[in-house]
């Protein structure tokens, strides 16, 4: 089996239905194994015994140490393999333990620590463990001591859990100090791993008719280094010598620690090196430990003699990790080092096992991820698809190879290190955790030491070998790959998105511009340009009568003169003429907040009395919201605007523009303080006067959503809701006209269920659109959206993240499925630049005019609550195929692992036809403002730190509201530079050939990833005019 073979075997995200399927079935086994208990022999399985021992490196007489007496050890790997080229995946007891018991790798879980968010079951319930496997096939799951490092985590699928124990002292002097060593004239059973040895005795004699998978977990020669005197007699301090201190040359910064675990305990300097004769005393005392730990080895195993076990039950010893005693001048783990990742394993299979080999080593490299599978073999249990790989092979032949390297993995905050050895060389690159950035780079030779003194990296003599373990390095950690910080969630399978475009039935309609209305107030600049790509620019201008919140009277365009009330229509034409004169286009005037004077003679009042308004709407958030003082007036006042109108642009030009009256009405009391009758009877009076001018005009409504609830409370002591399905069942009730209606729409990035497209369309449209009375010639439409963080005062936050590009994509596909024919939008572009929800719309200007055909998304995500699917079209001249696929989640906000994508499209053509195919991408290495965050350090420091980060702002928001104005300066001087920007960044041509499909003509099919918030748009084209 080839490199990319085993890849894509055991590359965890083809995990999930795979583990779906796997967890079904092991739960169906479970059951039947119990109904026919009674009917087996109890022992027909083999048993499992594991010894999962804490920091210790190969240093045993088995592995020719020379100090190192451990005749327990020894006499074990007589009876089986011992593998000299073993190695963890992450020096640190936590991870590396995880690793070992999900056979997945630390960058496959993404959990690295020792905290709670190392731990698996908080962060990946979803995982198969050993116990959790084998307890579901019957076993009994016994462990004892250390195993996880968290004493509690996956608890539930061990049968028996004994948990780790305290350290212990017999100087009480030294435990209140926390002393690093202790020589105590105890039995064996005083420290803990004699404890944890007595539990194991038990634990056999209960369960030694069982079928059992047992974990013993002994803490030596963790620290402290406690150990019954008699362990230390077996050594003199003096055999010991004091290793180099001399670090690497040019070794990177981060390679190796301060050590400060056992600076941590009594007796240690809290800075500098251990002197010589402390240095003595710590490799004495680790020994001690280790002979100590041995024996408690040597007991269980002769409890497993003693009852008959021996012949059915395979026995595995393996540390978690290797250490360091000295070398370097450093002591402890967490590096990559080889003195840390090397590790001792042996096997010794079941003495009934007829092909089982005995005192024997192998070279073949290792890791602990092969663990899981091998264990699973060995007892005949079905596999979910994990990083490792099985060693029974290699239990058979030890000489043979299963691999050609072996990688570990090691974080330092924003760093990463990733290392590749091949048992002689070690190759390590320290990269950006978040954009896999090269850093610093480390190639050791271990020809002949595992302890190096140089760093020969890019020296010529060695690139041959540099090379060769770089690109081996890359395969397993890309350098496009995700941050290593992103979140996992582990149940992995390919999401497939498919479409028939040889189906005529499955083609729905065309693709239309719903994305091109710019929504502008009074205070709107025409200079000011929404993103067109190439088109004329359109506007719906708001609050064009006047009423303005500022009471700024130049701006009515209805007055009272101190004598008569006078039209001052030229206000309104001096607006539209600015928007005309920067070359804009009128889609739509907005007949809203009436004119100041239009509130002449209403009497306020403080309280609700059921007769006058309230005195504090007098003076809405946005202007006048008060219901005009004289009906007949207005409808007066509006024939005269209309007729000025057409005398001023003439009834042609007018009759291209529309009419809407209010905007957002039950928005009370900011937009409008009246009661719903009366919004709705100046509806009609407004929409009488406007037709009786115009009678072809096009006017409609605006309001919220139908779910909207409100806790205003009006001047008649009543609160109102949603206005819009009344008014549905108003206007055919009383045969009054509308030619569109609308609502807005926010959906808050905070707020799941308005970003959940089903919800959305269930509780805020169906109510309206799918009302009995809705009238199906109106055009239901969104005349104000924004995707945001949250309100504010007559204004919001937005999301200026790549979020707003993959949510910009979904809310296009539910637009075109439910026919919303408009989604006007506030700014799209600021200062140049297109935002996320713009380049969205770049990405979907291309596909206007083309015919849409529905498609399926099969599969389960491997990010729960991820939504991928895509909008398919085709061109109905050159048959060229766009197809704009997102990934989005409403639930967790927080950048994962991409997910695999497969597109598959049924077309006509024959089987080989040739085409190209090209993909541009909207993530957040594209997303300008997430560009010039990650380039920025300061961006991402609280202004209190001395940075431009503001208090209390969401990640998500826009940088406008993130940072103050000495960073927003930077942004600007950056964004003017941004090469990409206002791009779609297109990789290059692939050619490929159709595919056979089970129905007639062929298929397309194209495998890719999608990162989490990303937008992706694939344009296919075919390469012959004959094949379209």
């Amino acid at each position: 089996m080839n490199k990319v073979q085993f890849h894509r075997l055991h590359n965890p995200r083809n995990i999930s239905m795979f583990m779906y399927c796997f967890l079904i079935f092991i739960m169906f086994s479970s059951h039947a194994l119990e109904q026919d208990k009674n009917a087996d022999d109890k022992n027909s399985k083999p048993n499992i015994l594991v010894f999962m021992i804490d920091d210790l490196r190969p240093d045993l007489g088995s592995y020719g140490h020379a100090h190192a007496i451990t005749p327990n050890i020894d006499k074990l790997a007589n009876q089986g393999v011992s593998f000299n080229r073993a190695y963890a995946q992450q020096a640190i007891c936590g991870p590396s333990r995880v690793s070992i018991m999900t056979g997945l790798r630390p960058e496959t879980t993404g959990l690295y620590t020792i905290r709670r968010d190392g731990r698996l079951r908080p962060n990946q319930p979803n995982v198969v463990s050993l116990p959790q496997l084998f307890k579901a096939n019957g076993y009994k799951t016994i462990s004892i001591g250390k195993v996880y490092h968290s004493t509690t985590d996956d608890q539930e699928n061990w049968s028996t859990h004994i948990k780790k124990l305290p350290n212990f002292y017999v100087d009480p002097e030294k435990q209140a100090v926390k002393y690093a060593y202790e020589a105590g004239d105890v039995e064996d059973d005083f420290y803990k791993d004699g404890k944890v040895a007595r539990d194991a005795d038990i634990a056999l004699r209960e369960h030694q008719n069982d079928p059992f998978l047992m974990f013993v977990g002994f803490s030596k020669p963790h620290l402290p280094f406690n150990a019954p005197k008699k362990y230390w007699d077996m050594y003199q301090r003096d055999q010991f010598t004091v290793p180099s201190r001399k670090t690497p040359d040019n070794m990177f910064r981060l390679a190796l620690t301060k050590w400060n675990e056992l600076r941590m305990y009594g007796g240690i300097p809290k800075e500098g090196y251990t002197d010589d004769e402390l240095t003595k005393t710590l490799i004495h005392a680790y020994y001690a430990t280790v002979s100590y730990m041995d024996a408690q080895v040597g007991k269980v195993l002769n409890t497993l003699d003693e009852l008959g076990l021996r012949e059915n039950t395979t026995v595995i010893f393996m540390s978690d990790h290797g250490y360091k005693l000295g070398e370097y001048g450093a002591w402890n783990k967490h590096t990559n080092m080889e003195l840390d990742t090397r590790v001792p394993l042996i096997i010794s299979q079941a003495l009934e096992e007829p092909k089982r080999k005995s005192g024997v080593t192998s070279d073949a490299l290792v890791e602990y991820v092969d663990i899981f599978p091998t264990i699973a073999e060995t007892a005949g249990l079905p596999l979910p698809v994990l990083d490792g790989v099985s060693l029974k092979p290699l239990l058979e032949q030890p000489q043979i190879q299963l691999k050609q390297a072996a990688f570990s993995i090691f974080n330092r905050g924003p760093i990463m290190g990733v290392s590749v050895t091949d048992g002689l060389w070690r190759y390590t690159e320290w990269r950006d955790a978040n954009s896999q950035a090269i850093k610093f780079v480390e190639l050791y030779d271990h020809r002949d030491s595992q302890v190096v003194s140089e760093n020969v990296a890019k020296q010529p003599q060695y690139e041959k070998v540099e090379i060769r373990l770089r690109n081996m390095l890359q395969q397993q950690f890309p350098l496009d790959g995700p941050s290593f910080y992103a979140p996992r969630n582990v149940i992995n399978n390919t999401v497939s998105i498919k479409a028939d475009l040889s189906n005529k039935d499955a083609h729905v309609g065309e693709m239309f511009d719903f994305f091109n209305v710019a929504v502008r107030t009074e205070r709107g600049n025409p200079k000011s340009k929404p993103a067109t790509y190439g088109r004329t620019p359109k506007v719906t201008t708001v609050r064009m009568l006047g009423g303005w919140y500022n009471q700024d009277l130049s701006g009515d365009t209805y007055r009272w003169d101190g004598k008569q009330y006078v039209y001052n229509f030229k206000a309104a034409t001096q607006r539209i003429d600015r928007w005309l004169a920067n070359d804009w286009d009128i889609f739509q005037i907005v007949l809203d907040n009436p004119p100041w004077a239009f509130q002449r003679g209403i009497k306020f009042v403080d309280k609700p009395d059921g007769k006058n308004y309230l005195s504090k709407d007098r003076v809405g958030v946005y202007g006048n919201g008060i219901p005009p003082n004289d009906a007949k007036a207005w409808s007066q006042y509006i024939v005269a605007f209309m007729e000025h109108l057409i005398d001023t642009y003439s009834k042609e030009t007018v009759l291209q523009w529309r009419f809407r009256i209010g905007s957002e009405i039950d928005t009370r009391p900011q937009h409008w303080a009246g009661t719903r009758e009366e919004f709705f009877a100046h509806y009609q009076n407004t929409v009488e006067a406007v037709k009786s001018v115009l009678p072809d005009a096009v006017v409609g409504a605006h309001f919220r959503e139908a779910s909207h609830k409100s806790k205003y409370i009006d001047y008649t002591g009543q609160s109102e809701d949603a206005y819009a399905p009344s008014f549905v069942n108003w206007a055919k009730k009383h045969n009054v006209p509308y030619d569109f209606l609308a609502i807005s729409y926010y959906p808050h990035i905070t707020h799941p269920h308005e970003m959940d497209m089903e919800n959305v369309y269930t509780q805020q449209i169906a109510p309206i659109v799918e009302h009995p009375d809705y009238n199906q010639n109106a055009s239901f439409e969104i005349h104000e959206f924004k995707f945001i963080v949250k309100m504010e005062r007559a204004g919001f936050v937005s999301v200026g993240t790549s979020h707003n590009s993959a949510f910009f994509a979904m809310l296009s596909k539910m637009a075109l499925q439910k026919n919303i024919r408009q989604i006007f939008q506030w700014g799209n572009a600021h200062g140049g630049y297109y935002n996320g929800e713009a380049m969205t719309q770049f990405a979907l200007h291309g596909m206007l005019g083309s015919r849409i055909y529905t498609n399926t998304v099969t599969g389960s995500p491997l990010i729960l609550d991820n939504n991928i699917d895509a909008i398919v079209t085709q061109h109905p001249d050159n048959h060229a195929i766009d197809v704009l696929a997102y990934n989005f989640n409403n639930k967790n906000l927080t950048y994962q692992s991409p997910e695999s994508l497969s597109l598959s499209l049924n077309v006509k053509q024959a089987v080989g036809t040739s085409y190209q195919y090209r993909v541009a991408q909207l993530d957040r290495a594209s997303n300008i403002e997430q560009v010039f965050t990650a380039e920025s350090p300061k961006a991402t420091i609280p202004v209190s730190a001395g940075g431009w980060l503001l208090p209390n702002t969401h990640p998500t928001a826009a940088l406008n509201k993130r940072l103050n104005s000495q960073g927003l300066k930077q942004f600007n001087v950056f964004r003017s530079g941004f090469e990409r920007k206002n791009q779609l960044v297109w990789s290059e041509w692939v050619d490929a050939e159709t595919l056979p499909n089970k129905q007639s003509g062929s298929k397309i099919k194209i495998n890719r990833v999608i990162p989490s918030f990303s937008v992706q748009k694939y344009e296919i084209k075919w390469l012959h005019t004959a094949d379209l």
